[in-house]
């Protein structure tokens, strides 16, 4: 039987392809790039926060391709903003349009794997790229999950070594330049940013305020509060983190003992949402004749369209019932 894909089909996906890449080499074409206040404020903060190591300079093809990605997303605000908003929440320290840049190039890839596996079938290339298309979201999605899990798990402590520091008679800028240097990642980290905020004017407590947005952090947002409250009546402020400390740190006992045991309903419930698309995909690729009446039958059509209904509602009450706040 013959096993190539009709000449149709192979000329589609190296059309696509040739597509792709010049549409990449047209961004490539150097533009001339407007520097706003606001770019030049977050290049003095990515210098303070994270010096430049010399020789670490990209190439000039990498320089050429954000330089296009920045000028798209400078007429595509909304977008840039959530780019960077992502990016934020992951601590990742790249640019929206660095980004963007990388974001494409796998979407390219993808499609030429795809082109490859498949012998020019158009429904694997598709698949390949729709996969590449979303797998940068999910894994900064999965990196900020991390990420702020380990910045709740490491703020009890950081209260108590600023208790600590504030009872030992430093001031609260003081204290919070003492967990920059001799706190854990992310909460370092982010009290050296909240410094050089506050080197720019802003105060402290709104520099703070602005850590507890980026974490989604309501504990965070709640010692801020507790300061700006202390700072106007007054009080004994190592004595009052203390107390919130000791708090928090009950509360991420109890938060672990919880994911603990919510640990095996949590894997069940990933292993059966990924294993249906997962073996679909499979059997695309190894037995296509088996698996495509699904496709082009109105039967396999209905029969799909259920079983993905289906697939999506168990997916929704499983996330339900192993989701449990604390």
């Amino acid at each position: 039987m013959d096993t190539f894909p009709p000449l149709w089909l192979a000329l589609t996906g190296v059309g696509a392809v040739a597509a792709a890449l010049v549409a990449l080499l047209v961004a490539l074409v150097p533009r001339p790039r407007v520097t706003t206040p606001g770019d030049r404020v977050e290049a003095y903060v990515r210098a303070v926060s994270s010096p430049a190591q010399p020789g670490r300079e990209g190439p000039a093809v990498r320089e050429r391709a954000t330089d296009a990605a920045a000028d798209l997303l400078s007429r595509q605000r909304t977008l840039e903003t959530r780019i960077a908003a992502r990016l934020e929440s992951a601590g990742s320290g790249l640019r929206p349009a660095e980004w963007l840049v990388g974001h494409v190039a796998v979407v390219v890839v993808a499609g030429a794997v795809g082109l490859l596996l498949g012998a020019g079938d158009v429904l694997v290339v598709v698949l390949a790229v729709a996969l590449g298309a979303v797998l940068p979201w999910l894994v900064l999605r999965v990196r900020a999950a991390r990420r702020r899990s380990a910045f709740g798990a490491a703020l009890p402590d950081t209260l108590q070594m600023l208790a600590g520091a504030i009872a030992a008679g430093q001031s609260l800028s003081q204290a919070v330049d003492t967990v920059s240097r001799e706190g854990v990642a992310p909460v370092a980290g982010e009290f050296r940013r909240a410094l050089v905020e506050t080197r720019l004017g802003v105060p402290l407590e709104d520099a703070l305020e602005g850590v507890a947005q980026r974490f989604g952090s309501e504990d965070l947002a709640w010692v801020v509060m507790a300061v700006r409250i202390q700072r106007q009546v007054g009080g004994n402020l190592a004595e009052l983190l203390e107390r919130v400390a000791a708090t928090m740190r009950e509360r991420e006992y109890l938060r672990r003992q919880v994911q603990t045991l919510a640990a095996e309903g949590k894997l069940s419930a990933l292993v059966l949402a990924v294993l249906p698309p997962l073996f679909a995909l499979y059997l695309l690729v190894a037995q296509r004749d088996y698996v495509m009446p699904l496709f082009t039958d109105p039967r396999g059509l209905i029969l799909l369209a259920t079983g993905v209904g289906l697939l999506a509602v168990g997916i929704f009450w499983m996330s339900r019932l192993v989701k449990v706040e604390v």
